[in-house]
Parts: C-alpha cells; sequence; structure tokens
C-alpha cells in the first residue's frame, strides 16, 4: 500500500512538472498564449495580458521568449487586475508582463550563460545567473524550461519579475533671487546711481537690450579712474544684464559701467551705516601722538613765563 501511494505522489509531481512538455508534444502548432492558456495554472498572466491588450502580440508571428509566472507567483505579487483601471496603471501592468518577453528571439535553455543579460520588450535588461541546479532570471527560478510554441518558447518562472524603477534626473529648480533695489540703466548713467540698504540686502542691476553694453564693475572710491582688481564684477558689458549682490555687512559700495568709466558712469550703494565694520579700529597711538603736541605746547610756555619772572627779579 505504501509503495502505491509513494507513486501516485511521484507521477502527480512528474504530470505537474511536465504539463507544459505535454503541450508541447502534442500542441507545437499552438501560440504562446494558446499553450499557457491550456496548462491550467498560468490563467492569471493570459487575464493580464488580455488585459492591456498584449495576447494578440504574443500571438503574431514572433518569435519570443517568454518567462511565465504562475497563477501563485502573481498572488504572492499582490497583482489584482481589478486595479488596473486606468490609462497610466494599465501602462504600468504592461512595463511589468513585456518585462517578461524577449522580443525577437527563441532563447532555449541550453544558450543561457551566467551572467548573460538580455534586453526585455520593455527596454529594461534581464540578468541570469546559472549554478548546476539552477537557471535565475533577476531573482526568480525557472521551474520548467524550453517550452516550445509555435511563435517561440517559453520558461515557467516562480515569481513575477519587477522592472527596476526608472531613474529619474533630478532638475535643478532656478534660484530665485529677491531684489530689495533694483538698479537700471539710461543712456550712459545709472537710473539710481546712490541707493541705501540694510545690511543683509540684495541689488539687482538689470536692463535689457540697452542701446549700448554696459556692466557693474566695482571701483575703489566714486572718483577712481580704474577697476578694482578681484573687486565685485557682473562679467563682460552686455545690451541685456541680470545681476545681484547680497551684501553682507555695513559698507559702501563704489562700482562703475567698464566701458563708460571715463564718462563717469559710476554708482554708489550705502550698506547699513555705510562704513566698513573692518575699517573701524580704535589706535591708541594715534590718540597719543595726536595729545603730545598740545601738553609740549604747554609745557614751554610754561617754562617761558618762569624764565621771565626769574630774568625780571635778577633785575
Amino acid at each position: 500500500m505504501n509503495k502505491k501511494v509513494t507513486f501516485l505522489i511521484a507521477l502527480i509531481f512528474v504530470l505537474h512538472g511536465t504539463q507544459f512538455a505535454q503541450a508541447d508534444d502534442h500542441e507545437t502548432d499552438q501560440t504562446i498564449v494558446d499553450v499557457a492558456s491550456s496548462t491550467g495554472s498560468h490563467d492569471s498572466l493570459v487575464a493580464a495580458l488580455n488585459h492591456v491588450g498584449l495576447a494578440d502580440t504574443l500571438a503574431g508571428d514572433g518569435p519570443f521568449t517568454v518567462f511565465a509566472p504562475t497563477d501563485q507567483a502573481f498572488t504572492d505579487a499582490g497583482i489584482n487586475l481589478d486595479d488596473f483601471d486606468t490609462e497610466e496603471e494599465n501602462n504600468t501592468l504592461s512595463n511589468i508582463l513585456l518585462y517578461h518577453v524577449i522580443s525577437g528571439a527563441a532563447v532555449d535553455a541550453a544558450n543561457v550563460t551566467d551572467g548573460m543579460t538580455a534586453e526585455a520588450a520593455n527596454g529594461d535588461t534581464l540578468t541570469f545567473t546559472v549554478t548546476n541546479d539552477s537557471v535565475v532570471v533577476g531573482d526568480a527560478t525557472v521551474t520548467s524550461a524550453d517550452v516550445e510554441a509555435s511563435n517561440g518558447i517559453i520558461h515557467v518562472i516562480d515569481k513575477v519579475l519587477m522592472p527596476p524603477a526608472d531613474v529619474v534626473d533630478e532638475v535643478e529648480e532656478p534660484v530665485t533671487t529677491t531684489c530689495d533695489v533694483t538698479v537700471g540703466v539710461v543712456d550712459t548713467a545709472y537710473d539710481r546711481p546712490s541707493v541705501t540698504i540694510e545690511v543683509g540686502q540684495t541689488v539687482c542691476w538689470e536692463w535689457t537690450e540697452a542701446d549700448m553694453p554696459h556692466n557693474v564693475a566695482e571701483i575703489e572710491d566714486i572718483s577712481s579712474t580704474e577697476i578694482l582688481a578681484g573687486g565685485i564684477y557682473s562679467g563682460e558689458a552686455k545690451g541685456t544684464v541680470s545681476f545681484s549682490y547680497t551684501f553682507t555687512e555695513n559698507t559702501t559700495f563704489y562700482y562703475a559701467c567698464e566701458p563708460h568709466l571715463m564718462m563717469n558712469m559710476k554708482g554708489e550703494v550705502i550698506v547699513g551705516t555705510g562704513i566698513d565694520a573692518n575699517d573701524v579700529k580704535v589706535d591708541d597711538s594715534d590718540k597719543s601722538s595726536e595729545s603730545t603736541p598740545g601738553f609740549l605746547l604747554a609745557t614751554s610756555v610754561i617754562a617761558m613765563i618762569g624764565a621771565v619772572l626769574v630774568l625780571s627779579r635778577r633785575s
């Protein structure tokens, strides 16, 4: 009795493992969709293909290589066709299904090598791992290989393959500058040659399609006739300019239009007190030097008076 039970169990496993092979032996005139429909364990796959209109594609001439997840694999993946009822959702499902297809080739197990890659019909890459006892595509194991159909070949797998997430290039958002004061140009002059702002505020120099090219170049003081090397600079003079600078300390910033410097096209920005904090230093030596002359003069006067008094007494 035990031998009979063991034999029956073994027979069930053999029949289950070869159900695709039987379809291959007797129905090789059937397409991939026809073969999948006849197994009884790929109803979810066939339903999904029909749901997004890919059944007709895989019934075409091919050749195709299809990695066919079982019904249990669809259940494990949590794929429910009722959840795919919008165009975007159906496109997602279609992308998943096409990731299981190699178009234009019927790849049998003998031609799969460890580390091999192939382009799936959705444009992503399938990667294969081959060991002594298994073939793995992605993270799914091939449980039944080389099931032939009239338009290709099928390999049964135990998981639904999920396409890799698309890498979205991060687009840098343009930096928006808040202008506290805006300076333009009129002919060969800045329209606001002198402005006063608070520390931390931003001045923007902006003009569009000016009759002549202008720019902003720092000068040492309002009477300077040369551009300050290494100073604040808006760049080459142009007819259209958008330049800004945020001032972070008390100072007076002097600037000029480089090509019109000798025409006295200059301006100033008074920031806060208008005094550069770095220049405000108390020097005790200066105070001493300033007070010393007065002290010496007083001493000299007293000495002279004393001398006069002495001489008058002697007389």
